[in-house]
C-alpha cells in the first residue's frame, strides 16, 4: 500500500546517482515514517483520526495528511463526518490554531463536519480542539478536560520580550473568544477562569458547553 502512495522505492533509487541516493534515502525515510503514522494513527475505512499524545511541531501537517488519507479513500460526493478521537495533554498553540482552522475549512469548503471525541483526556490545546468540533463534540464519562491560560518561554532583549508578551496576550484573547463562541459561556468567563488550570469532568464540560454529550 505504501508503494501505491509513494511509488516503488527500487524504481526511484534506480533513477538517482550515488550522490543523489543519500539525499533521496533521507526523503524515503521521512515518507516511510509518514506512512507509518498514517497506518497507525488513522482508520481510513471508518473515517477515524487518532490525536494521541502531545501536539508538537508538524502537528497540523500530520493532522491534514491523516484527514486527506480518509478523503482520498472515499467515493466522490461522500461528505460523511470525520471522527477525531482525542487523548492528549495538548501542545503547541500555533499548531492548535492551524488545526482548528483546518477543521472549520473542511466544513466550509467541502461540507464535511468533524466530530471530536475525548477518550481519556483533552487538555490545554487539545481541549480547544475538542470544543471546536464542527459536528458532535463528545467525551467519555470518566474523561478529563483541562483549559488554562497559555504559557511560553522567552529570551532576548527587553523590547523583544515586551513584543512577545503583547502577542501572547493576543493569542490568549483569541482563544478565549473562540471558547466564548463555541460554549455556553462568554469570553469574559473564560478569561477569568482560565488563568489557572481549570479541570473539568465530562459532566462539568457538558454544563459549560465544551461538549454536546457524554458517551460510554
Amino acid at each position: 500500500m505504501a508503494s501505491n502512495l509513494y511509488g516503488s522505492y527500487e524504481e526511484q533509487e534506480s533513477k538517482t546517482n550515488s550522490a543523489e541516493e543519500e539525499v533521496y534515502y533521507e526523503d524515503e525515510l521521512e515518507k516511510k515514517h509518514l506512512y507509518k503514522e498514517i497506518e497507525f494513527a488513522v482508520d481510513v475505512e471508518d473515517s477515524v483520526v487518532y490525536m494521541i499524545g502531545e501536539i508538537e511541531d508538524y502537528g497540523l501537517y500530520d493532522f491534514m495528511v491523516r484527514c486527506r488519507a480518509i478523503l482520498r479513500n472515499r467515493d466522490e460526493g461522500d461528505t460523511s463526518p470525520i471522527n477525531v478521537i482525542i487523548d492528549s495533554v495538548g501542545g503547541d498553540v500555533y499548531e492548535m490554531f492551524g488545526i482548528i482552522d483546518y477543521i472549520e475549512s473542511l466544513e466550509k469548503n467541502s461540507n464535511i463536519k468533524v466530530n471530536t471525541i475525548c477518550r481519556g483526556k483533552a487538555m490545554s490545546a487539545a481541549a480547544m480542539i475538542l470544543a471546536c468540533g464542527t459536528g458532535k463534540r463528545l467525551a467519555s464519562k470518566r474523561s478529563t478536560i483541562m483549559i488554562h491560560e497559555g504559557s511560553s518561554m522567552q529570551a532576548g532583549k527587553s523590547s523583544d520580550l515586551k513584543a512577545a508578551h503583547k502577542y501572547n496576550s493576543h493569542l490568549e484573547s483569541m482563544a478565549n473568544s473562540i471558547l466564548g463562541e463555541k460554549t455556553n459561556k462568554d469570553k469574559k468567563f473564560w478569561s477569568e477562569h482560565s488563568k489557572t488550570d481549570l479541570y473539568l469532568s465530562a459532566k462539568d464540560a457538558l454544563k459549560l458547553g465544551v461538549i454536546d454529550a457524554i458517551i460510554n
